[in-house]
């Protein structure tokens, strides 16, 4: 089989995305995340009666979890079929890059795998936020 005859065959299988129709869902369900996040918010300023920043810490904590929690049972797959990048925008996405890298070593031990492998693709979002922010913030204080 030569490469014109698998572009065929890879037509045939993977049915054609609509890109509007995906911009329009991950607007959509990114948004309602976003609202979901700020009830979140606000039910956290309202029980534990803590700052406005606390209660984001706590908030991005939740989404840590909650993400990691369904790559781990399986559903965060599905669920981003659905939602697109709606869903892999806020923190849960770099949960699940967290939690589906130490499943995929798991099998090599605690140290060699999971812990050697965890912030395989989590490291690069690390290393450029932290850089990017150190960066924005000198031309900040700078105007």
């Amino acid at each position: 089989m030569n490469n014109q005859e698998y572009d065929k065959l890879i037509k045939k299988i993977v049915k054609k995305e609509n890109p509007v129709k995906n911009i329009l869902t991950a607007f959509i369900t990114g948004g309602l995340i976003g609202a979901f996040a700020e009830a979140i918010t606000e039910i956290y300023l309202y029980l534990f009666k803590i700052t406005l920043a606390d209660a984001y810490l706590f908030t991005f904590s939740t989404f840590i979890v909650v993400g990691s929690i369904l790559t781990g049972l399986g559903f965060f797959d599905k669920l981003l079929s659905i939602c697109k990048c709606g869903l892999i925008v806020p923190a849960t996405g770099f949960a699940n890059t967290m939690t589906s890298s130490a499943m995929d070593t798991r099998s090599e031990g605690f140290i060699k795998g999971i812990g050697a492998s965890i912030f395989k693709l989590t490291g690069s979002i690390i290393l450029y936020g932290v850089l990017f922010g150190i960066i924005f913030g000198f031309i900040r204080s700078i105007l």
